[in-house]
């Protein structure tokens, strides 16, 4: 499974991408070794969105908001478990 963040880069995104990658790499990295990679993404235009194995699952500009932790690891643990 790989997390994709594609983040704004010009709007100082990075520390927020940076966060949540270290985040769900805490939980799920050591359990699923290999199986789990995060990747970052560079962007502009005040993206910032999080797709898992290319499949979108959260966009800034849609949700007008950054995605909670939680939010994601939902989607996660729905994949792995589903």
């Amino acid at each position: 499974m790989n997390v994709r963040i594609v983040y704004c880069v010009p709007c100082g995104h990075l520390p927020t991408a940076l966060d949540l990658a270290k985040n769900l790499l805490s939980r799920y990295g050591q359990r699923l070794n290999k199986k789990f990679s995060v990747t970052l993404d560079t962007s502009d235009g005040g993206t910032f969105e999080v797709y898992i194995d290319g499949e979108r699952i959260f966009s800034r500009h849609e949700a007008r908001r950054f995605p909670t932790l939680d939010e994601i690891a939902e989607q996660v643990d729905k994949r792995l478990n589903g």
